[in-house]
């Protein structure tokens, strides 16, 4: 399997470092030329099946990529965005403790935001579901910043420290594409 994961493009949250979350944000005008180009890089892929979270921003920037394959895409609920509880469409507090959100061990759930744990758990689950059902396949993911970062641990092992300064340096940058085989 050949399995390509994007984040989706850039939003006017990520611009001003809003929490989305589960917000249902679109793309900016650069997010839209990012997805415009990104796509370019599959024109010449064979991609069999592309799997997009179910918020506008991934859609987004999925339906440049099936244009440019001719491959539909397929609504995948658990490539959602990490839940972000009472932080969603809020810029970041000192008392929120960013750090600690990304700590895997403290597994942080405080804002009602989605426990880190959790979060690795749904991403793994989903990931041994398609490496099993797709083990020939070239599969184009496309999702979200933080739903990156498990799926590198997945493929790549788990850093040894599992804190924020380990862990936030895996997430993909807007319309970053990473390749992993199995």
């Amino acid at each position: 399997m050949e399995l390509y994961v994007v984040r989706h493009a850039q939003t006017d949250y990520n611009v001003k470092k809003i929490f989305q979350g589960h917000r249902d944000i679109l793309l900016n005008e650069t997010g839209m030329e990012q997805a415009k180009e990104t796509a370019t890089k599959f024109q010449n892929i064979p991609v069999d099946i592309i799997m997009v979270s179910p918020l506008q921003r991934a859609i987004q920037t999925a339906e440049y990529i099936s244009k440019v394959t001719n491959v539909k895409m397929t609504i995948e609920k658990r490539l959602i965005e990490r839940n972000m509880g009472n932080m969603e469409g809020k810029e970041n507090r000192k008392d929120w403790n960013i750090k600690m959100m990304l700590d895997y061990n403290k597994n942080y759930s405080n804002e009602n935001i989605e426990p880190i744990q959790t979060l690795f758990k749904r991403i793994y689950g989903f990931l041994d579901d398609i490496t099993t059902i797709y083990n020939d396949k070239k599969i184009v993911l496309v999702t979200h910043g933080e739903v990156s970062i498990p799926i590198e641990c997945y493929f790549n092992g788990m850093p040894k420290t599992l804190d924020y300064d380990h862990l936030e340096p895996l997430a993909l940058k807007n319309c970053e594409v990473r390749k992993y085989k199995r």
